[in-house]
């Protein structure tokens, strides 16, 4: 099992938000602190079970040194990637990111 750290993207799995990617921002215990820099920001992230989350590639390392060392994170960095992995998803797969077809 890969290691859950900050700055990993991950999916839900389950709840009223499955299928929604966000970045890990911290990850202690059992649970994780989620963001998508949206309904999700960065001051309010979302909390859940590790279990309930699946990692995904690839990782932001710019995002991650940042997590690491505690420095500031804003939304729109987040939006950005999170945006650019959608993009790279819905062209390579037949469904999209919520987990319905095209």
């Amino acid at each position: 099992m890969r290691k859950v750290e900050p700055g990993h993207l991950a999916r839900s799995l389950a709840g009223h938000d499955k299928g929604t990617l966000y970045i890990i921002l911290e990850a202690a215990g059992e649970y994780v602190s989620l963001t998508d820099g949206k309904s999700r920001p960065v001051h309010r992230p979302k909390r859940k079970k590790k279990k309930h989350v699946q990692l995904q590639y690839p990782r932001d390392y710019t995002l991650k040194q940042k997590l690491e060392q505690k420095e500031a994170v804003s939304d729109e960095e987040i939006q950005d990637f999170l945006k650019r992995q959608n993009l790279q998803q819905q062209g390579g797969n037949e469904s999209n990111v919520e987990g319905r077809r095209n």
